[in-house]
């Protein structure tokens, strides 16, 4: 047998082999996210199926479970490759150490140095990274253009301080005497740290202590807008049911098409274009103290990799997807949902929707609390932050009610 023909019979063995050999099998990911967040995280994730041979199942957890399920998989060795949930347990998440170091691979992504500011601080632990913005949520002003146009305001002018808020609310309360100036869920923790807390902290002030030794509810804008509130409560410029309000109402009070403004977020305005498309309403940032002070609580989801586990390279690129420009603008923008990215806020879809740009905007110029026991700080029940709003607005004691809560704040963060 001659060289050519073992040549020959050489390279079809090769082939042989070759042919026989299975390419490289696609995986299927798994990913938990909050109930909160399901509808856009599996929206992102059908954005990715549709074009990644590794598949992603998304796993829906009840909110209130997502601490325990997420510690318990991970002493368990059996954790999802990826998760979404509520950033403001990002904090506790790394300090427990749930969650993969993406410090590397994050910083080395140029698309990472472009998303929102909150998201990369909260994100950060003892100057490692490990996770960044998915879904994003922004706390505005919400106002009714048709009272402020009766009330003799101008209804592109929104207010710019928090004095103004005070100003414009009693114009629009002498409407009529079931007519308010302002609203807010009295009795909800959560939904005052995300619709009063930017104009405190947009004002100059520090509200969460991460220690014992930490500036608790100090700085501008703190008393500066309890006594406000206080004052619109007294002048009956806010509604009698504020002030048992859990949360319930949130956004129902407003909806009655008597209340001239609110504290609010980005899904207000789905919510109102759908339900109540007589009201013609504006959005605004949140403002402070002085003219030019806005902020606003930015919220969410971020995502991270927990821990342990089984197909690490492919979440992470899952991870890296969700900054790029696809991901983006066709998962998130083309659904009226907040993008991560602030260099991303000016796109098309935004431009049809022009309420829709100013909460984007405002996920570049807000914060979120780096802290750990935000629940305890800040959620539960018997709260300090809770209390302190409760004996502030409703009381009128508002020196006694920020010295007894910064105490009681200094107390949890030392734990």
């Amino acid at each position: 047998m001659n060289s050519t023909v073992l040549h020959k019979l050489a390279i079809g063995a090769a082939l042989l082999v070759t042919a026989s050999l299975p390419a490289s099998a696609a995986d299927k990911l798994s990913m938990w996210s909050r109930a909160a967040a399901a509808a856009p995280a599996q929206g992102m994730i059908d954005l990715w199926n549709s074009t990644h041979e590794d598949k992603i199942e998304l796993t829906v957890i009840p909110d209130l479970q997502v601490v325990t399920k997420l510690a318990t998989a991970v002493q368990a060795g059996d954790v999802p490759d990826l998760m979404s949930f509520d950033l403001i347990f990002m904090p506790d998440f790394m300090k427990a150490g749930f969650l993969v170091d993406l410090t590397d691979t994050l910083k080395s992504d140029p698309n990472q140095a472009k998303v929102a500011k909150a998201f990369q601080d909260l994100a950060t632990y003892n100057g490692k990274l490990y996770g960044t913005g998915f879904l994003p949520d922004t706390s505005i002003l919400l106002y009714n253009k048709g009272l402020f146009k009766k009330a003799g305001l101008d209804p592109e002018k929104p207010p710019t301080t928090i004095d103004q808020i005070h100003e414009y609310a009693k114009k629009i309360h002498a409407l009529g005497p079931d007519i308010y100036g302002y609203y807010l869920s009295g009795n909800c923790g959560g939904c005052n740290i995300f619709t009063q807390a930017p104009m405190m902290w947009g004002s100059g002030a520090h509200l969460l202590p991460k220690t014992g030794d930490d500036a608790a509810l100090e700085g501008p804008g703190v008393k500066e807008l309890l006594t406000t509130l206080h004052q619109m409560w007294a002048e009956g410029l806010i509604p009698q049911g504020a002030q048992g309000d859990t949360g319930a109402n949130f956004q129902a009070i407003f909806q009655t098409g008597k209340v001239g403004m609110q504290g609010s977020g980005n899904f207000a305005i789905a919510t109102l274009k759908q339900s109540n498309p007589e009201i013609d309403f504006g959005i605004a940032f949140l403002p402070g103290v002085k003219d030019g002070q806005a902020s606003s609580f930015v919220g969410g989801d971020l995502i991270a990799i927990p821990k342990g586990v089984k197909h690490l390279d492919k979440a992470i690129a899952f991870v890296k997807w969700v900054l790029t420009d696809e991901a983006q603008l066709k998962g998130l923008a083309a659904k009226n949902t907040l993008v991560a990215r602030t260099d991303l806020t000016q796109n098309d879809y935004y431009k049809s929707e022009p309420r829709y740009y100013t909460t984007a905007k405002a996920v570049g110029i807000g914060q979120t609390p780096w802290v750990f026991h935000f629940n305890d700080m800040v959620n539960s029940d018997s709260s300090p932050w809770l209390q302190m709003l409760q004996t502030a607005i409703f009381e009128g004691k508002v020196d006694e009610a920020i010295e007894t809560a910064r105490a009681k704040m200094k107390e949890i963060a030392g734990e």
